[in-house]
């Protein structure tokens, strides 16, 4: 990734130009992982409709894969790697927890013979989308320990379910008060709200 996370502003600047990275910008290398993620949970999938692994592998591929990918965005979110804390792995194997249990489900209605092939494929890739909640989660705990406010707008071209709508914030906020897109709602990975931050002195004032 050809960025810099500065750690004053919490923001990623180019490394080239020294400029601040838009965040549409970072959004796309998340939307680019979880698209890689997809291709290689179908993947798996494939792999299993084929014969060439049972289920129990399946599961064991499926689950390595999440925990990866949910890893990957969750870095991003923090600002590295290095920036990764307990708390940033625990929300991260909070949302990891949900995932294998849809995954033991997954298993199961496999094993029942209840999806074709073609349905087992879809599935899998549907997985993709849940690290981003893990990218989100991930930002908003930085965020959280150096005084930042944030806002969560809800996109006016989607469509949202009644808890997102409920989680909306409007003015800046304190961090603690406001849900990261994708934490406890209907939406879950596929969640299209937003968070807007900003960063504020002890006086309430803008940095």
């Amino acid at each position: 990734m050809p960025y810099q996370f500065d750690l004053l502003s919490h923001r990623y600047r180019d490394t080239e130009t020294g400029r601040f990275v838009k965040v549409a910008d970072v959004a796309k290398l998340i939307d680019q992982e979880i698209s890689r993620s997809e291709v290689r949970l179908k993947g798996h999938a494939r792999l299993l409709a084929q014969g060439k692994i049972d289920i129990a592998e399946f599961q064991t591929r499926m689950a390595l894969s999440l925990k990866e990918s949910h890893l990957r965005v969750a870095a991003v979110g923090a600002g590295g790697t290095n920036q990764l804390t307990p708390t940033h792995y625990g929300n991260v194997g909070a949302q990891l927890k949900k995932q294998y249990k849809y995954l033991h489900g997954f298993g199961q209605d496999l094993a029942d013979g209840k999806l074709t092939p073609e349905q087992a494929i879809r599935r899998a890739g549907s997985y993709a989308k849940s690290a981003k909640t893990s990218f989100f989660e991930s930002e908003f705990t930085s965020r959280g320990k150096y005084g930042f406010y944030a806002k969560r707008l809800l996109d006016a071209q989607s469509r949202h379910c009644a808890s997102c709508i409920s989680y909306q914030r409007l003015q800046w906020t304190q961090i603690k008060n406001v849900v990261p897109p994708g934490v406890d709602c209907e939406c879950g990975g596929r969640c299209r709200c937003r968070l807007l931050y900003q960063k504020r002195t002890y006086a309430g004032m803008r940095l």
